[in-house]
C-alpha cells in the first residue's frame, strides 16, 4: 500500500472519529440523540452540567478538527504541517493521560491505548519525511 493512501486512510479514520464524537456531544441537549448514546456521555461527565458544557465546547473543536482533517485528505500535498500539528496534539493528549492534573503518573492499558494515535502519526510522519515522492 502506498504511503499516500495510508496517510489518507489515517486522516479519514480520525476525521470520522472526530466528527462522530463531536457531533454526538453537540446534539446532547437537542433531543435528537438516542438514549444509548446520550447516557454514556452524561455518565462521563457524572451528570455535572458544567462538565457537560465544557465537553460540548471541546466537541466543537472536534467537529472543526474532523472537517479540517477531511480538507487535508483532498489537499494532501499541503498536509505535512497539519500532520505534524496533529501529531503534537496526540502527544499532548497522551501526556494528559499519563500524568493527571494532580501530577500523578499513570501506567495502565488506558494510557497505552491513548498513546496509539500519537505513535501512528509519528510513524507515518517519519515515513513521509523520508519518502522521495513526498518532497
Amino acid at each position: 500500500m502506498k504511503l499516500k493512501a495510508i496517510a489518507k486512510l489515517l486522516y479519514g479514520l480520525f476525521g470520522a472519529l472526530f466528527l462522530i464524537a463531536g457531533v454526538s456531544v453537540m446534539l446532547l441537549g437537542t433531543g435528537l440523540l438516542p438514549e444509548a448514546i446520550k447516557n454514556p456521555i452524561i455518565n462521563v461527565a457524572h451528570g455535572d452540567l458544567n462538565t457537560l458544557h465544557i465537553t460540548q465546547e471541546f466537541a466543537s473543536l472536534l467537529v472543526f478538527a474532523g472537517l479540517i482533517t477531511f480538507w487535508f485528505i483532498r489537499h494532501y500535498e499541503q498536509s505535512k504541517p497539519f500532520h505534524w500539528a496533529l501529531t503534537t496534539f496526540w502527544a499532548l493528549f497522551a501526556l494528559a493521560h499519563w500524568f493527571d492534573a494532580h501530577g500523578t503518573f499513570h501506567s495502565a492499558t488506558g494510557q497505552m491505548i491513548n498513546t496509539i494515535p500519537f505513535i501512528l502519526f509519528v510513524v507515518v510522519g517519519l515515513l513521509r519525511s523520508n519518502a522521495r515522492s513526498e518532497r
